[in-house]
């Protein structure tokens, strides 16, 4: 982002981006409770915001860890204890996601047991070499790409991140670690405003899909 500010925390229309995906999940109707799941360094500065912001849902915060896949996992395990049926798992830069896309993923987990948003590619799609030559072309009809929310019952998505753990996977979303089980994964069709801030552009781009 080429900001000294941590992206969750930048100023959207008045509100850190976190706040607007938390409102998001609250209007949702489905949504019982949040955990945020923090680093070491913005810990501090999520802890004030969530003192300092007034949310309708109990909001939790946790240290999670150095890979995406041990932050989830702190999660995780923080609801140990709470008898959850389903657990909604959603980056906290996507602060654009629709109520009923997070509905829709729920409802395909309650179904399937595991289900992720995702959308058709409008490109081509190649893979390539580690020297940046093509190595092949892939059949685009057969790929998506991936966004959150993402929903799992609960045991599932705990037994995979322990498993996962225990065998030392590295991946890159949790819907891998489910795959990793052998367990099936619905796909619900995702929603291109569902965009997550990762640069300037992409936070001026949620600042135009907010405009009233």
């Amino acid at each position: 982002m080429r900001a000294d500010v941590d992206k969750l925390l930048m100023p959207l229309r008045g509100r850190p981006v976190v706040a607007w995906s938390i409102a998001a999940l609250e209007r949702s109707g489905v949504v019982d409770s949040i955990v945020i799941v923090a680093s070491e360094h913005n810990l501090e500065q999520l802890a004030a915001m969530i003192a300092t912001v007034e949310f309708a849902l109990p909001v939790d915060l946790v240290l999670g860890g150095p890979r995406r896949q041990d932050s989830v996992g702190s999660a995780v395990r923080y609801l140990e204890k709470s008898a959850l049926e389903l657990v909604l798992v959603h980056d906290g830069a996507r602060p654009l996601v629709s109520p009923e896309l997070v509905r829709a993923v729920l409802d395909a987990a309650r179904e399937h047991g595991a289900a992720t948003a995702a959308l058709p590619l409008k490109n081509a799609c190649k893979e390539i070499d580690g020297n940046g030559f093509v190595r092949r072309s892939l059949e685009r009809a057969a790929l998506v790409s991936v966004q959150t929310p993402q929903a799992f019952r609960y045991e599932l998505l705990a037994r995979a991140h322990r498993e996962g753990l225990a065998q030392g996977a590295v991946v890159d979303d949790d819907a891998e670690l489910v795959e990793l089980l052998g367990e099936p994964v619905k796909v619900v069709p995702g929603d291109y405003r569902n965009l997550k801030i990762t640069t300037p552009d992409d936070l001026a781009a949620a600042e135009a899909n907010l405009a009233p």
